[in-house]
């Protein structure tokens, strides 16, 4: 990478410092960003890297041209030619030189998130180190060797403030101050521009600590409550451009495809169809995972084997099953016909299971990639389902127990005594660990080597943080009741703000259920409407074709659906394996009623 930003730094240094003197912010955005690049030599990147998907795009774009003017598909529309070519040529290297752009700038949010979550534990940290009568530069120190698992960007600013002071000679308050200069979080600089200013005045350092503590856990409050009432929002936003988006789509390319069929002049549409439905619809789908990932906390520790288990397993027996169970129904011979043929269980499986609940010849491609798809998602479901059980009751009984030790505490029992006490109570699953870290304290283990060997196999940040924060108490002797209930306080809120959160997002969970089964009723009365309509005017229309054709792209549609809502509803991609599973098991459903029914209300019309 730094032999590349050299090179175009090299060749377009001038585009560099223009584009540096157009938009300044750019200074501060690298800085803050933590970039280790000289932004004029960033500036030149950007511009090499949009000139060379000019360079690119007009590789790509003008054969796509000449061919379209040369040779006719059916399915393309040599009309779109100029379209793709103007795609390629212009939109593409904008949207790459304003995406590296504005890339330090999004960089910085990413950063001031990671800073949301970790500010107020900070926070926490210092007080109990200042309790304990360690100074806060001190604890700094001690935190540049602090796990990374738990402070990611204050272990950054820990070990650069260590380095500053130690290797450098700068003052230890100058440095803090220099920090808080960098680090683009209003509350990262208010504690430490405040802590100097305390100093510095003679005041109490402590009592600021103690205050500010208090005010920042309750501001974390507050803004998990803010980021559960926009996920609300954006739940909304995405079930409303989802539905309207995919009705008007698939109404609009029944009708088209239906008359095209019946020789009324209306052709094409095919590449547009195939473009619209596998790609743009599940980069929709996509946009909105990446807007909740941007709005939710990002714990630096979680469970990555549903992730694994399902890239490893279950992805490739979706592949797998795609290609033997729904393409030999939806390809042209004699692509279809071989795949028949090396397949022959499979595709046999798919239409005894197809006419076996009563569907009609077509719905074979929906039926088999229902199949592929849920055959994918259960090994991973599964693993997300113990993974979310288990860490999940950890917290659970972890806020139990700070509040029974703040209690305890209270009485001015010491807090190794304090945890040897309240080992035989029941705090679910994580009365095993308590159990195992009273023993290992009563047998004079070491405070740092409880903690790793609590750390090893965790996967709820919550959980370690806590215990970290309890073991440096112990340590130093700082873990007073004031601060110790400050932490219980907030872990007990924050527990009452998630159930408030689920609360108020479970009645829109129905959404997508509701909506996936509009768009799969829609579709199919819409091509037995079609079929009905042109019959009467004598022009005959493949039904089935246009059921096997429509059925696969909607079932996948909702397919996404689910993951969007596992992700917005709990703040994980893999939690919407479940509501990816169940919607494919509404859409068979919806799949058995609807031709029934349709049948029903067609002689009606």
């Amino acid at each position: 990478m730094g032999s590349l930003v050299g090179y175009a730094y090299a060749v377009f240094s001038w585009a560099g410092d223009l584009v540096t003197k157009i938009y300044p912010e750019l200074y501060d955005d690298i800085v803050s960003a933590d970039m280790k690049v000289y932004p004029p030599a960033y500036a030149a990147l950007v511009v090499f890297a949009t000139i060379l998907t000019f360079i690119i795009g007009i590789v790509i774009g003008v054969p796509i041209f000449i061919l379209s003017r040369l040779y006719v598909s059916p399915f393309f529309n040599p009309s779109l030619a100029p379209i793709l070519v103007a795609l390629a040529i212009l939109v593409l290297p904008g949207l790459v030189f304003v995406t590296l752009l504005f890339l330090p700038k999004m960089k910085v949010v990413s950063r001031e998130s990671r800073f949301d979550l970790e500010i107020p534990y900070l926070s926490v940290y210092i007080t109990v180190m200042a309790t304990g009568g360690i100074s806060p530069y001190v604890s700094f120190e001690r935190l540049a060797r602090a796990p990374s698992i738990l402070f990611q960007e204050i272990k950054r600013e820990a070990q650069r403030f260590y380095l500053r002071v130690r290797a450098m000679g700068i003052d230890p308050l100058t440095a803090i101050e220099e920090s808080a200069k960098r680090v683009p979080h209003r509350g990262y600089k208010q504690l430490m521009n405040g802590y100097a200013s305390t100093l510095r005045a003679g005041g109490d350092v402590v009592g600021y600590l103690n205050r500010q503590t208090e005010i920042m856990l309750t501001e974390r409050v507050s803004q998990i409550k803010t980021v559960g009432e926009r996920i609300a929002t954006l739940m909304e936003a995405y079930m409303a451009v989802i539905l309207l988006s995919s009705l008007t789509m698939y109404v609009l390319f029944v009708v088209n495809m239906a008359l095209s069929q019946a020789g009324l002049g209306i052709g094409g549409g095919a590449m547009q169809f195939i473009l619209m439905s596998y790609i743009v619809m599940p980069l929709l789908s996509g946009t909105f995972i990446y807007l909740a990932d941007l709005m939710q906390p990002k714990y630096p520790v979680y469970d990555k084997t549903p992730y694994i288990v399902f890239f490893g397993v279950g992805l490739p027996l979706t592949i797998l099953l795609m290609f033997a169970m729904v393409a030999p129904f939806i390809l042209p011979p004699p692509l279809s016909t071989i795949l028949k043929r090396v397949f022959y269980p499979l595709v046999l499986l798919t239409e005894k299971i197809t006419y076996g609940l009563g569907m009609q010849k077509g719905f074979e491609s929906g039926v088999g990639i229902i199949i592929a798809l849920a055959v994918g998602l259960i090994p991973g479901m599964i693993v997300e389902m113990r993974s979310s059980l288990k860490y999940s009751g950890i917290q659970y009984g972890l806020t139990r127990f700070l509040r029974d030790l703040v209690e305890v505490r209270k009485t001015g029992m010491a807090p190794e005594k304090c945890i040897i006490n309240l080992r035989d109570r029941d705090y679910g699953r994580f009365s095993k660990y308590l159990k195992e870290i009273a023993r290992q304290v009563g047998w004079g283990v070491s405070l740092q080597r409880i903690f790793q060997r609590f750390a090893q196999g965790m996967k709820n940040w919550f959980a370690l943080i806590s215990m970290f924060l309890l073991v440096e108490s112990i340590e130093v002797g700082g873990g007073t009741p004031r601060t110790l209930e400050a932490l219980a306080s907030y872990a007990e809120t924050l527990e009452m703000v998630e159930k408030e959160k689920k609360s108020m997002l479970k009645p829109l969970m129905l959404i997508p259920y509701v909506g996936a089964l509009i768009i799969v009723i829609v579709v199919l009365i819409l091509v037995s409407f079609m079929s009905y309509i042109l019959g009467f005017a004598g022009a005959a229309i493949s039904s089935n074709q246009l059921t096997s054709m429509f059925l696969p792209p909607v079932i996948l549609n909702s397919y996404f659906m689910g993951l969007v809502a596992g992700k917005i509803s709990s703040e994980r991609v893999a939690a919407g394996f479940k509501h990816a599973l169940l919607l494919l098991l509404a859409n068979l459903g919806a799949m058995v009623v609807t031709p029934p029914l349709t049948v029903s209300l067609i002689p009606k019309l």
